[in-house]
C-alpha cells in the first residue's frame, strides 16, 4: 500500500470509528423547522415620539407586544435561558426600533463580561443582544445587527445561515444606545428602514433574536433553534407582521474625504519626501429598497488595518482577507462558492499589489439587487499606472437564480486588462484575463448542504485552463461531516482572483464531533474528537504530491469557553522542485515526518486571557519546533492590550542542513473614550525579513459611519536575508 493510500485508510478508519462513537454518546437531536412560525406584530409610532437613550420610558414601548421566552441553544438546547430577554418592536416611516431588556443581577458590574469597544466586536467573546432580519423572507439572505451592554455595534451579512462564513466586516447605518442598571442591561435600536432590502409593499419580514449571557457561556434565542445552526439559518425565524415600509425614494448618500499626508521613504542612502493633499469621496444611490449603486472617485483605504505579518511555512499561498469597506459590502454576493483555495474573484486584487501595498485607484462603480428570486451584481474599477504597474481595469458580472427552497444556480464573469506599458527599461504590451464561472447551492434538507463550482479561465499570455470545486456537509447537533474535492489545471489563471496552488486536484474528508455524554466532568461542555485529511495530486499528470492526516482524539471544551485539545499529525510531501520555506532550501524528494500539537485556552470573556499552542516533529529532513502565544489584559472595556508571539525553532532543516530561529511578534493597545472615538496602536516584528511595522490610528465616528482619522505608519524592511538568521544561539 502507498504512503497516500494509507493515509487516506487511515483518515477513513477514523471517520468511521467516530461516526460509530457519535451514534451511542447523542442524546440529543436537531429539531425540524417548525411547520408553522412564530409570529410579532410591531407598533407603529409617530415620528419624533422615540428618543434614543437606552431607557424604554416612553408609552408607546409599554404598549408594544412584547416577546419573552428565550430557550437555550447551548448549553442545554430547548430548556428556558437562565435569565430571561424582553423585546419589543415599534415602527415608522423612518426607523424600526427595537427595545430589548436583557434581565440579569448586575450590581456587581463584573457580572457583564466585554472585552472592549471595538466595532464588530468577539459575537461569542462579550455579552451581546442581536438580531437577524430577511426582508426578502427568502430564507437565504440576512443581516444582523448587534450590541453589548457598553454600546458596541456589530452587523453582519449572512448567506444560507452560514455564521461563521458571513461577512462580519460590513459597516451599516443604523443606531442604538445601551443602558446598565442593577437588573439588566437595556438595548435601543434604530435601523434606517433604507439599511434594509425588502420586497417592495411587503409588510412581513422574518426575524428572530439572540442573546449571549457571556459569564455562563450561555446562549438563548426566540424563536427556539437547535444547537447545530445559528439563529441566521432562517428557516426556524418567525414572521415580522404589522409593518409598512416606505416605498423607493430618492435616497443618496454622499461621504466625501479630505487626506493629508505627510511621509518620508528611505531606501539604502536616497530619501523622499511626501507631502500631498488628497480629495475624493464615496457615494451611495438606493435606486429601491433591493438595488443599490455605490461609486467611488479617487479612493482612499488609509483607514483599513494593516496586515498583519505571517511566517509561512506550507506550500500554499497565503490568503490575506479584504479590510477595505468599499469592497467589504454586499462581498458575498461576488461569491461563487465557500472554496478558499480557488476564488475566481478576490477584490484584493484590486488596488493593492502582491505585498499588500496599495495601488492608486481612479475610481468605480459597484451595482447590487436582490429580490426573493435573483441576485445580480455589476463591478467596474479604474485601477491608476504607477512606475512598477500598469493602468488596469476590472469588470465582474454575477447573476444567481434563486428556485425551491433554499436551491439555486448561478454564474459570474470576470474581466481584467493590463495596459501596455515601460517599467525598467522594459516594454510590457496589453494583457487581459477572463473567467467564466458556474456554480450551484443546493440544501435538500436543513443538515445537508451541497457547493459546486466550475469555473474556465483564458489569459492571453498562459491560454486556457479549469478549476472546479464540490463540497456536500451535513451538520447535527453531534457535529460536522464533510468531504471537498477540488481541480485546477496547470493554465487555470483568475487574473481577478485567488489560486492557492496550481495545477493539483484534491480529496479532504473531514469529521468534527461535538460529543456531551453524561460522564463528562460538570466543568466540561462537550468533547469534540476530530479528523481530517488533505490529499493533493497533480493535475497533469496525477502524480501524488502531498497528504496530511490529522486526528484530534482529545479536544475538550469547558464550560467557560476556554478548551485544550492533543492532535496528532502526520504529513507525505513529494517535492518536484526546491522548496524555500524562510528561504532555506529543500531539494526535491519525498518526506514523510509526524507532528505532535497541544494546545490550551482560557476563558477569553476574562480581564486576563491568555492561549498557548506547542507543536513539534518532523519538518522535511529536518526538525521543527513551534510556541504560538496570545494573552490578553483588559482592566475595563475601555483599556485593552493584547500580544501575540510566534516562535518558530527550526534545526538541520535542508540541503545546507540549516538551524534557523524566527520569531513573530505582534502587539496592540486600544483605548476607547466611548465605541466612538478610539486610539489603537499596533507593533509587528518579523525577524525572518527583518521587519518592523507600526502603526497608530485616532479614530473619532462623529456622525454614524462618517470618521475624522489620525494615522501614522511606519514601516522598516530590510530585503536582504542575513546571515546572523542562522544563528541558532
Amino acid at each position: 500500500m502507498s504512503q497516500a493510500s494509507l493515509c487516506f485508510f487511515l483518515v477513513l478508519l477514523s471517520l468511521g470509528a467516530s461516526l460509530v462513537l457519535s451514534s451511542t454518546l447523542v442524546a440529543q437531536s436537531a429539531f425540524p423547522p417548525p411547520d408553522t412560525p412564530a409570529e410579532i406584530y410591531a407598533t407603529q409610532v409617530a415620528k419624533g415620539v422615540i428618543m434614543l437613550d437606552g431607557v424604554l420610558d416612553e408609552p408607546t414601548w409599554q404598549r408594544a407586544e412584547v416577546v419573552s421566552g428565550f430557550t437555550q441553544r447551548d448549553p442545554l438546547q430547548g430548556e428556558a435561558a437562565t435569565v430571561d430577554t424582553e423585546v419589543r418592536i415599534l415602527f415608522n416611516a423612518t426607523y424600526l426600533y427595537l427595545g430589548a431588556i436583557c434581565y440579569d443581577s448586575l450590581t456587581d458590574r463584573r457580572r457583564v463580561r466585554v472585552r472592549n469597544m471595538q466595532r464588530d466586536f468577539s459575537a461569542y467573546g462579550n455579552d451581546r443582544f442581536g438580531v437577524a432580519l430577511d426582508g426578502l423572507m427568502d430564507q437565504r439572505n440576512a443581516v444582523g445587527f448587534e450590541v453589548t451592554p457598553y454600546g458596541s455595534q456589530r452587523e453582519t451579512q449572512v448567506i444560507d445561515g452560514n455564521e461563521f462564513d458571513g461577512n462580519d466586516n460590513w459597516d451599516a447605518l443604523w443606531y442604538v444606545r445601551t443602558r446598565i442598571t442593577d437588573s439588566a442591561w437595556i438595548a435601543e435600536m434604530a435601523i434606517p428602514w433604507k439599511t434594509l432590502r425588502y420586497q417592495e409593499g411587503s409588510q412581513e419580514m422574518l426575524i428572530s433574536f439572540n442573546r449571549n449571557i457571556r459569564r455562563l457561556n450561555e446562549v438563548t434565542t426566540w424563536p427556539a433553534y437547535p444547537r447545530a445552526f445559528s439563529h441566521f439559518r432562517m428557516a426556524y425565524a418567525a414572521v415580522l407582521k404589522g409593518i409598512q415600509p416606505p416605498p423607493p425614494a430618492a435616497n443618496l448618500l454622499i461621504n466625501p474625504y479630505l487626506l493629508g499626508n505627510v511621509g518620508e521613504t528611505q531606501d539604502g542612502e536616497a530619501y523622499e519626501d511626501h507631502r500631498n493633499l488628497k480629495v475624493g469621496g464615496e457615494f451611495k444611490w438606493a435606486i429601491t429598497p433591493n438595488a443599490v449603486l455605490d461609486g467611488t472617485i479617487n479612493t482612499d483605504f488609509a483607514q483599513a488595518d494593516v496586515d498583519q505579518q505571517v511566517q509561512n511555512l506550507t506550500r500554499f499561498s497565503v490568503l490575506f482577507p479584504e479590510r477595505r469597506q468599499f469592497f467589504l459590502e454586499n462581498a458575498n454576493i461576488f461569491r461563487t462558492s465557500r472554496a478558499r483555495y480557488i476564488q475566481p474573484f478576490f477584490s484584493r486584487r484590486i488596488g493593492l499589489d502582491d505585498n499588500g501595498q496599495p495601488i492608486p485607484l481612479d475610481g468605480g462603480l459597484r451595482f447590487t439587487s436582490q429580490t426573493s428570486k435573483q441576485t445580480s451584481g455589476l463591478l467596474a474599477m479604474r485601477q491608476r499606472a504607477t512606475a512598477t504597474t500598469p493602468t488596469t481595469h476590472f469588470a465582474v458580472g454575477r447573476y444567481v437564480r434563486n428556485f425551491s427552497g433554499q436551491n439555486r444556480l448561478g454564474g459570474m464573469l470576470t474581466y481584467r486588462q493590463d495596459e501596455a506599458f515601460t517599467a525598467d527599461g522594459l516594454t510590457h504590451p496589453v494583457k487581459t484575463n477572463a473567467t467564466a464561472t458556474v456554480n450551484s447551492f443546493l440544501r435538500p434538507r436543513q443538515s445537508l448542504s451541497w457547493d459546486n463550482m466550475v469555473s474556465v479561465s483564458t489569459d492571453s499570455e498562459v491560454g486556457n485552463g479549469i478549476a472546479a470545486h464540490t463540497w456536500l456537509w451535513q451538520e447535527k447537533n453531534w457535529g460536522y461531516l464533510g468531504l471537498i474535492g477540488q481541480y485546477a489545471s496547470p493554465d487555470y489563471l483568475p487574473g481577478t482572483g485567488f489560486l492557492a496552488l496550481s495545477d493539483y486536484m484534491l480529496v479532504a474528508p473531514a469529521v468534527d464531533l461535538d460529543l456531551r455524554p453524561k460522564w463528562l466532568p460538570a466543568f466540561v461542555r462537550s468533547f469534540g474528537p476530530d479528523a481530517l485529511s488533505d490529499i493533493i495530486w497533480r493535475a497533469s499528470d496525477g502524480a501524488f504530491q502531498q497528504a496530511v492526516a490529522g486526528i484530534a482524539p482529545i479536544d475538550l471544551e469547558f464550560q467557560t469557553g476556554g478548551d485544550v485539545e492533543i492532535r496528532l499529525q502526520r504529513e507525505w510531501q513529494q517535492l518536484d522542485e526546491t522548496f524555500r520555506p524562510l528561504d532555506i532550501p529543500i531539494a526535491p524528494g519525498f518526506y514523510a515526518f509526524s507532528r505532535v500539537d497541544f494546545g490550551f485556552t482560557t476563558d477569553f470573556s476574562r480581564k486576563i486571557a491568555a492561549e498557548v499552542r506547542y507543536q513539534t516533529g518532523g519538518y522535511y529532513d529536518g526538525k521543527l519546533n513551534s510556541w504560538e502565544t496570545y494573552v490578553r489584559l483588559s482592566p475595563l472595556p475601555h483599556i485593552e492590550f493584547t500580544g501575540s508571539y510566534e516562535y518558530n525553532q527550526i534545526r538541520q532543516l535542508g540541503e545546507l542542513r540549516q538551524d534557523l530561529n524566527a520569531h513573530l511578534l505582534f502587539t496592540r493597545a486600544r483605548l476607547a473614550l466611548n465605541p466612538r472615538i478610539q486610539l489603537i496602536g499596533s507593533y509587528q516584528w518579523n525577524s525572518a525579513t527583518q521587519t518592523d511595522i507600526w502603526n497608530v490610528r485616532l479614530s473619532w465616528e462623529y456622525q454614524p459611519l462618517s470618521f475624522i482619522y489620525g494615522l501614522f505608519n511606519f514601516i522598516q524592511s530590510d530585503d536582504l536575508l542575513p546571515e546572523y538568521r542562522y544563528d541558532a544561539q
